[in-house]
């Protein structure tokens, strides 16, 4: 064996400043590599221990405090030897670990084409080849499920060998122990197999382990925007070779390392599909739910009628709508579902689809909200939303309309002839809340002049610079002022501008949705 040139500079000196003593570099096969001095006759042996080898002093009986001076000077080369040997170690690792990741990015324009399956198989054999170790496990996780699916595996040739010996896999696993530590963190994640016992559930993917599992989380995105994916695991380190089978291997942070950079590839490569694919059902989701709003306002003689729906995202979770009603009325409604994402943009398309159904066969507005809050329970609860509504039923040139609310925001009814806003309050429960609620309507005798505003709480809980919210008493300020002297397309746009301007710039966390009803009294409204 070899040691370094400051080593043997340090051994070569200690035989000169202390005669009598003699040093000498053994081999792992015991012969002697270097000897420095000639040493006495009466000597005392001291040895050290060196990477691939040994040092061994032979001091003089009589040397008295020499024996300690020599013992550090031995162990000091011995820690410096030491040292030197795990850089080289390191290095040589990290060599190996930056050819395997450097092959798998070779590969993957060839794999990124392909489905999720064939990109994390990739990636679950290049690890393996990387760590040596038996298996390499790669699960999808299923949010909102609570669950993982097994998506890709690889084995090591001598775990192959032994497939028969292998328990089965669940195809979806619960997230739960060392799966449920995994995704709940940002790093790696090391599990000892306990002595005589197992890890997990059989089926479980850790249960596989006989000696440690490793797990790191895939994730996509940057800061606090990243989103989980799913879960790369690494099961029982390999011996190296020339070591026996049967001695137990643990990971250190070259599996660490090689782990927490190859999850960082597969969420790259699959997290950016998955945005794509998201980007399309969101551009879909936008698409039909414009195309589910009303094109313009309708026919309806002595109402003046006007609408919006802003929202904040690509999708939205509010929605207004003109319904006819079974009795040749016209249902004008809104709602509002919690949410402003995809799911919620879905449940509104599903919501508004029923609603029209139930309007045809139905003659009352209650109604038709009791028949939605029955079929829509089971959907709202299993999606953890829940829908607030409010409608109106108008007659052309009838100032008597019927109102029902289920849960949502107050209705506005500007009187002309005291220009004042009342409140209707809505004292109904929300819909998804109970399987089959009532929600009783009222009648409201509307004169000439006369305006209804329907609105989500996108407008009241808007907030401006310093947090503060818009609410319902400037709203109620603003209709008033708005509402004698123009039309209802006119007292819209002055909220929504009024809005802005209270917002100071401040980009909206929800939907802004309101509907203008002007009553007229007469055939035709104002322009």
């Amino acid at each position: 064996m070899t040691i370094h040139q400051a080593s043997t500079a340090l051994l070569a000196t200690i035989p000169r400043v202390m005669p009598g003593v003699s040093v000498q570099v053994i081999d792992h096969h015991g012969g002697a590599a270097a000897t420095f001095g000639a040493g006495a006759t009466e000597s005392r042996q001291l040895t050290e221990e060196l990477p691939g080898g040994s040092l061994i002093a032979n001091v003089p009986k009589d040397a008295g405090s020499v024996l300690d001076l020599v013992q550090a000077l031995l162990s000091a080369v011995a820690a410096r030897e030491r040292l030197e040997s795990d850089m080289q170690s390191v290095l040589g690792k990290f060599e190996v670990m930056q050819e395997q990741l450097y092959s798998y990015a070779d590969e993957l324009p060839k794999i990124s084409s392909g489905d999720e399956t064939q990109i994390a198989s990739g990636g679950a054999e290049a690890c393996q080849r990387a760590t040596r170790v038996r298996h390499v496990i790669y699960l999808a996780y299923q949010p909102g499920k609570n669950s993982c699916e097994f998506v890709a595996h690889h084995a090591s040739k001598d775990a192959r060998q032994r497939a028969s010996a292998l328990p089965e896999f669940a195809p979806v696993v619960p997230v739960e122990g060392f799966l449920a530590e995994v995704l709940a963190g940002d790093g790696v994640v090391v599990h000892d197999v306990p002595v005589g016992g197992r890890l997990g559930e059989a089926g479980s993917a850790e249960y596989l382990a006989r000696s440690q599992v490793l797990g790191v989380p895939v994730k996509f995105g940057a800061d606090d925007k990243r989103f989980l994916i799913g879960a790369l695991l690494l099961i029982d380190k390999l011996p190296r070779d020339g070591q026996p089978a049967g001695d137990v291997q643990r990971f250190d942070h070259e599996e660490w390392q090689i782990a927490a950079s190859y999850a960082a590839i597969l969420g790259a490569v699959l997290g950016a599909r998955k945005s794509a694919e998201l980007k399309k059902e969101m551009s879909m989701a936008e698409t039909i739910q414009r195309q589910i709003l009303p094109q313009g306002p309708p026919s309806l003689g002595g109402f003046d009628v006007a609408a919006s729906c802003l929202p904040c995202g690509a999708v939205g979770g509010d929605y207004y709508d003109y319904v006819p009603l079974a009795d040749g009325r016209t249902l004008v409604v809104i709602a509002d579902v919690s949410g402003h994402n995809l799911a919620s943009g879905m449940v509104m398309v599903s919501a508004c689809s029923m609603l029209r159904t139930l309007a045809s066969m139905h003659r009352e507005p209650s109604q038709v909200f009791e028949a939605l809050a029955v079929r829509m329970h089971g959907d709202l609860t299993r999606t953890e939303r829940f829908l607030t509504a409010a409608a109106v039923a108008v007659r052309p040139d009838d100032g008597a309309v019927d109102f029902v609310s289920a849960g949502h925001s107050d209705l506005f009814v500007y009187r002309a002839a005291t220009d004042r806003v009342e409140r209707v309050a809505s004292e109904s429960t929300i819909l998804g809340f109970l399987e089959a609620p009532s929600y009783p309507q009222r009648r409201i005798d509307l004169s000439p002049g006369d305006c209804l505003l329907l609105y989500t709480d996108g407008i009241t809980e808007a907030t401006d610079d310093t947090g503060e919210m818009y609410g319902d008493d400037r709203l109620a300020e603003v209709f008033a002022s708005l509402a004698p002297k123009n039309s209802a397309r006119r007292v819209l746009d002055g909220i929504v501008r009024d809005l802005d301007r209270y917002r100071r710039g401040q980009t909206g966390t929800d939907d802004v949705t309101a509907v203008v009803l002007r009553f007229d009294g007469r055939t035709g409204g104002r322009r």
